[in-house]
This record gives structure tokens, sequence and C-alpha cells, in this order.
């Protein structure tokens, strides 16, 4: 089913558009979910809490794309569960990888330097300097939380030259930052 229809379904409040959008981008947002929490149980029941999300956004809104739409959902309701799982101190939770990302992006003193829509901009436009594949493998690392070993096999790449991608790609936005004016 198109998206269009999908979310043709959550306009008309009919029961079947969060079945439509589970069959469609489900295994994609429990992908999400278990590569932030790690833990299978957990993601599954994030995955329900963005149908849910979904179903109370639609309407108001229109995304669109959808897929981008339910992604988001699906990060930020991880992302949230995690906090959660950690301030109930559930077991030690891997690193994500945003945490590669430290040197290049500003510390606590962040709002001194820019707001975060600026620095959203900033990466924006950081991304659309970069070719099809090094920006596929800094958003499957760095928005999906996809683990090196996946990105490699799934685009026909080395570990190894994945890992080194990814390196020169925080160096780059390091550099780009700071160019911007956005400093660490």
């Amino acid at each position: 089913m198109e998206d269009a229809q999908i979310i043709a379904l959550f306009w008309s409040r009919s029961e079947t558009a969060i079945g439509q959008l589970a069959a469609k981008y489900g295994k994609l947002i429990f992908q999400i979910a278990h590569n932030i929490l790690a833990n299978r149980e957990d993601a599954e029941e994030c995955a329900n809490d963005t149908y849910l999300g979904a179903w109370n956004a639609i309407p108001p809104r229109r995304p669109d794309p959808l897929a981008a739409f339910v992604c988001r959902i699906a990060r930020n309701t991880a992302l949230n569960r995690r906090r959660a799982n950690r301030a109930q101190k559930r077991g030690p939770l891997p690193d994500l990888p945003l945490a590669e990302l430290e040197d290049c992006l500003p510390g606590p003193s962040m709002e001194e330097v820019c707001s975060a829509r600026e620095l959203g901009r900033a990466i924006d436009a950081f991304l659309d300097t970069l070719d099809p594949e090094n920006r596929a493998i800094f958003l499957r690392r760095y928005w999906f939380s996809d683990p090196v070993g996946t990105i490699a096999a799934e685009l026909g790449l080395r570990e190894n030259t994945v890992s080194v991608r990814l390196s020169r790609l925080r160096g780059r936005l390091k550099t780009y930052l700071e160019k911007e004016g956005v400093t660490v």
C-alpha cells in the first residue's frame, strides 16, 4: 500500500491504518528501536508505542515522507525508553553511536554557541555535501544506530572500510561545523 493511502486511512481514523503501517514499516521501526535498546521486548513495546504515536499525530499532520516521520517517532520513543531504563538502573546499556560524535559537536555550553535548530540545519547542510554512499553510511550509523557490521554487509563493504569512513566523516563534520561557527 502506498504511503498516501496509509495516511488517508489515518485521517479517516480507520483501525486498518496501524496494520498497514506495521506491514510496510514494522521491521524498520523494530530495527531502530532494537539498535538503541538492545532488548527485544523493549523494542517490541517501542514499536507499539510508535504506532500509537503515529495514530495520535496523524491527523493533524500529513507527513511526507511517511517513513521518515515514523522513524523519528520510533527513534525518539526508543531514546526515551533508554533514558527510563538507565534511570531504573536495569543494567548496563551499550553506548549509542552518537557517543562517537561527541568530539564533533558542541559541549554543554551549546546554548551559548547556537540553537539546536541551527545545529540541525548545519548538519543537514553537511549531509548535502556528501556523496550518496557516505550519506547513507553516516545516517545509518548516527540516525538509525545500525552496527558497523550491518552497514558494511548491506553496502557490500568491509567493516574496516566503514569504520574508517565514519572516522573521516566525523573529522569532516567537525571541520564543517567549526567553519560554520559551531565550535566544540
